[in-house]
């Protein structure tokens, strides 16, 4: 309970301060007709670039921004190498510039919040399309049937309308589906994506990757490809993903897209049936130099006709200690490459999930281990953010990402049904900005304090008195699918044991 107060009374303090630090951003974010935008442009010259500002942008970076930045940077504990060498990187840099650019517009529109709301998604995740050629037991979207689609050139105007959200832009975007590769006109949308959004990803089960599609990939400029792998052996890989010989077409893939030199990750849906393999799909992982991740079963769409695969809490916390005792063995390795060598190539962020649970769980197995490592968002950890986990961490539904339908319908998260409860808008129909702006449901999903607990045996169990509530919270999408409602407990959280064997019927109501 004192780590949760602390939580509180850092927020309230913030609150108290949010009208100075709105007054604070506002230099920041100014519009040069000869510069272009002061926020980024900014944070190039405080990290070392070589900008020539125009004399007013100069005097105002001299006089206001960078004693804001030098401040800021001491109180957040934030880590200037990792900025420099993110921010000013030449392939994805532009990316985070423009997250960070959102942040701070954050900031101005709606104060600094726990957890935190920028002014746009930094990432939206587009089911492109409900064609696929697989059948899988998981999926959210129920792909293989006919729907409505927006065409090539409807999605061409939806980039244009991504590429200019807060008039900064989103700085990634994911194609994700069905099976986005056999969206027609897949890689003119995709090459005119590239144009308007810095950072491209595609998620795929991996059975198209051909060496002449993932060439077409890597020239079209996907920067990380996303291949589903539910099993280490074909027969339980295949008997998922409904179809006979995918297993073998995914592997092939994983090697193609391997050997063309694309950042590729391996992505698993744990559930009972496949449990038992996930360290063999780690050894594969570590065989072709992946990285990881492990989705979160959610029962929604098909997955709704089977509940029972879903973990238990236990199973979930074993399977999240399993990567997070990977991710430590990592940080340690390349700590003592560091002091050896002073320097160490070694990838610690190889390992991720969208469990929100992950926060919390990597940060007690590697306290128990005497290291200090912290999540800053549930998907993985990341060196020089862990001073911000409070703010970015836990669900990130329609506060950091939202997704994107086939027909250009705007909900907070893919694992949301499509439906009038999860539906805020239209990409083509609305306005995007007011949106995020204004949006009931996101402002709904955006809030730790109103999540509520449930009362099991005269206990109150769930994430309304969770001590972790800013760093995970549960997730939205877990609560939405067991109880109609963002606001529930995630049941699937080791500290919400006894309301899952209630809501499971293992014990009496």
């Amino acid at each position: 309970m004192r780590d949760l107060n602390r939580a509180d009374l850092e927020r309230s303090v913030i609150s108290f301060f949010n009208p100075l630090l709105k007054a604070v951003v506002s230099p920041f974010d100014v519009d040069c007709n000869q510069d272009g935008n002061l926020l980024i442009n900014s944070l190039k010259t405080f990290l070392g670039a070589d900008i020539d500002l125009c004399r007013r942008c100069r005097r105002r970076y001299r006089y206001l921004i960078h004693p804001a930045y030098r401040f800021f940077s001491r109180i957040m504990k934030l880590d200037y190498e990792f900025m420099r060498n993110n921010f000013l990187n030449p392939g994805y840099g532009l990316a985070w510039l423009k997250g960070y650019a959102l942040m701070m517009k954050g900031i101005r529109k709606y104060g600094v919040r726990m957890p935190f709301t920028p002014a746009g998604p930094f990432e939206i995740v587009w089911n492109l399309t409900h064609v696929c050629n697989l059948r899988c037991a998981h999926c959210y979207e129920d792909a293989g049937t006919l729907k409505p689609e927006l065409s090539t050139d409807e999605a061409c105007q939806a980039l244009d309308v991504l590429s200019k959200v807060s008039g900064i832009g989103v700085p990634a975007l994911s194609f994700s589906g069905g099976e986005p590769l056999m969206r027609k006109g897949f890689f003119e949308i995709a090459s005119y994506a590239k144009k308007r959004i810095p950072y491209l990803s595609i998620a795929t089960n991996g059975t198209l990757l051909t060496k002449d599609t993932v060439s077409r990939i890597k020239d079209v400029g996907i920067d990380y490809v996303e291949i589903s792998l539910d099993g280490a052996s074909p027969h339980v890989h295949d008997s998922f993903r409904g179809v006979p010989g995918a297993f073998k077409k995914t592997v092939s893939g994983i090697k193609n897209a391997k050997d063309a030199g694309l950042d590729v990750c391996i992505a698993t849906t744990a559930h009972k049936m496949n449990l038992a393999e996930i360290p063999q799909v780690l050894d594969i992982v570590d065989q072709h130099g992946t990285r990881f991740m492990h989705f979160n079963y959610i029962p929604t769409g098909r997955a709704k006709d089977h509940v029972a695969l879903d973990l238990t809490p236990d199973e979930r916390r074993e399977l999240l200690e399993l990567l997070a005792d990977r991710i430590i063995a990592l940080y340690f390795k390349a700590k003592q490459e560091e002091e050896e060598k002073r320097d160490s190539q070694i990838n610690v962020a190889r390992f991720f999930s969208t469990s929100p649970q992950f926060a919390p769980v990597t940060r007690d197995v590697a306290n128990a281990k005497g290291a200090e490592i912290n999540v800053s968002a549930h998907y993985s950890v990341m060196a020089g953010v862990q001073a911000v986990a409070n703010f970015l961490g836990g669900c990130g539904a329609g506060r950091l990402y939202a997704a994107l339908e086939p027909n250009g319908d705007l909900k907070p998260c893919v694992f949301l049904p499509t439906n009038s409860d999860n539906v805020i808008g239209n990409i083509l129909r609305d306005d995007f900005e007011h949106l995020w702006d204004t949006s009931e449901k996101l402002w709904e999903l955006r809030s730790r304090t109103n999540l509520k607990t449930h009362s099991v045996e005269g206990k109150q169990i769930g994430c309304g008195q969770c001590e972790n509530r800013y760093i995970c919270g549960g997730c939205r999408a877990r609560s939405y699918a067991y109880f109609g409602s963002y606001v529930d407990p995630d049941v699937g959280c080791i500290k919400n044991t006894e309301l899952w064997k209630r809501v499971t019927g293992a014990i009496p109501a």
